[in-house]
């Protein structure tokens, strides 16, 4: 096994035709608090990888019985899981069902909290730039993915919260946004990385659960 990326959540190691992605504890925010669409490493919470590992395994699970590839194979451990190795496409598909975070902030006067939106909204992924938005005709410009590529996202982006919002409204909470990437493999897109409470935001009323309750949810 072979460490080919040290990132701010997860050590990724390769291992044949795998990937073995490795959960830390770290915690993510911005201007020093808890943020799960932050950069910044704000500190550690014992546990925090394995309630990421417990929630992306449920999700792409759940992903995979609703007819949406992902790159999941299976648990190693409490921490450690294997995943089948995609070229990843260098975007964030961002699906946005109420106006929360950082929509607000980008659209104060404009949107309000928790204002309907279902819309889908692609970011370039680059730490160094801040994941700045990026236009879908941009997109196709600078070679990053093809037109059919960005439509074959945004379908899948759509079908995933469609999943998500049956499961969640049937557990009484409100989808409220989240992200996903994707991977190029043997021809498909696939969803790849994690689906959990720090890429994703659910709602009970106007209250954001917590990553562990939202384990709790799950089970």
């Amino acid at each position: 096994m072979r460490l080919i990326y040290s990132g701010k959540t997860k050590d990724v190691y390769e291992d044949g035709p795998y990937l073995i992605f490795h959960f830390k504890d770290t915690v993510l925010g911005r201007e020093g608090r808890e943020d799960s669409g932050g950069n910044e490493v704000i500190g550690e919470k014992e546990g925090k990888g394995s309630l990421v590992l417990k929630q992306t395994e449920f999700f792409f699970r759940l992903l995979e019985r609703n007819g949406v590839k992902t790159h999941f194979v299976g648990r190693i451990d409490e921490r450690k899981a294997r995943f089948l190795k995609a070229e990843r496409i260098p975007l964030e598909v961002i699906y946005r069902e109420l106006a929360y975070g950082s929509f607000l902030r980008r659209y104060k006067g404009w949107a309000k909290p928790f204002q309907r939106l279902g819309i889908v909204e692609f970011t370039l992924k680059d730490d160094s730039l801040d994941d700045p938005l990026i236009a879908e005709e941009a997109i196709t410009a600078l070679g990053i993915a093809g037109r059919e590529e960005v439509e074959e996202m945004k379908e899948t982006t759509r079908k995933v919260a469609r999943v998500l919002r049956d499961f969640l409204s049937s557990k009484g909470l409100q989808l409220v946004d989240f992200k996903l990437e994707f991977g190029r493999l043997d021809g498909e897109l696939i969803v790849i990385d994690e689906l959990s409470g720090d890429t994703m935001r659910v709602a009970k009323g106007n209250r954001i659960l917590t990553r562990e309750e939202l384990s709790e949810v799950i089970g």
